[in-house]
């Protein structure tokens, strides 16, 4: 359970959305996340989100002409915000997120990442059958 002061901080977490890898400080998992049609047998890897599951670190996604155009870099950065939040013992918490992008694209997409993660500043969702209740403060990419 997480007390009142972890609550009450930011917390920093970076997260490198690489087109291989999603990395944080302390995971790395392949960039890949599936819709799962039915309730999983097992939950390694599964996000509950907004009604559905999802594994997450599943086959890399192919390249997409940019990272904002469906769910699934915004999913990923759920999962790796919760994997991140288990290594530090916490459920809750209020997020500066600092997110990573190719220098190659990093002026064109710039914006449109930092509105795409910041779209929901409340988030409730569920992984590996934990709940999670984010509060994304601001977002820096």
């Amino acid at each position: 359970m997480d007390s009142i002061d972890e609550i009450r901080k930011i917390t920093p977490i970076g997260f490198d959305h690489g087109w291989n890898f999603c990395k944080t400080k302390h995971t790395s998992f392949i960039s890949g996340v599936k819709e799962i049609t039915t309730e999983p047998a097992l939950y390694d890897n599964v996000l509950e989100y907004d009604g559905k599951y999802y594994k997450v670190g599943t086959k890399r996604m192919e390249v997409k002409e940019d990272k904002v155009s469906d769910d699934s870099y915004y999913l990923l950065t759920l999962a790796g915000i919760a994997k991140e939040l288990k290594e530090r013992g916490m459920t809750t918490a209020k997020i500066l997120l600092s997110a990573g992008l190719p220098l190659t694209r990093f002026g064109d997409e710039k914006d449109d990442f930092i509105r795409y993660l910041g779209r929901n500043r409340e988030v409730s969702f569920r992984f590996e059958k934990v709940d999670y209740h984010i509060c994304i403060e601001r977002v820096s990419v």
